[in-house]
């Protein structure tokens, strides 16, 4: 089975030359302690691969003043249509629309808008 993975595969294989680095970070100095008791407690996981597991967190949007949105930085699915680049969230206001939608406050100061 494969799965998507927002690291190179050079990066998932030297999982085991970060622990190096738990030196320096807690949070790997717990792995690292966790590894090592695996390995004493059977030696064969030595000659075994390490695994990473990648996360993304994706910034939702902010909205400005004038009623533009700021997209997602370094969005990972963002797509070429007529030339420009458009996230493929929001390609279906492009193709219905012909633009991008705006939002405007909604006038009663309740914090919400309308499209």
């Amino acid at each position: 089975m494969r799965y998507l993975g927002y690291v190179t595969p050079r990066a998932h294989r030297s999982a085991r030359s970060l622990l190096l680095l738990s030196a320096f970070d807690k949070g790997l100095r717990k792995v690292a302690r966790a590894w090592l008791g695996a390995a004493l407690r059977n030696p064969l996981r030595l000659f075994r691969p390490l695994h990473l597991q990648s996360v993304m967190i994706i910034q939702p949007i902010d909205l400005m003043e004038d009623g533009r949105q700021s997209m997602c930085d370094s969005c990972p699915d963002i797509t070429v249509h007529d030339g420009q680049l458009v996230w493929s969230c929001r390609l279906d206001e492009r193709l219905k629309y012909g633009q991008l939608l705006r939002v405007q406050p909604n006038g009663k100061g309740n914090g919400q808008a309308r499209v």
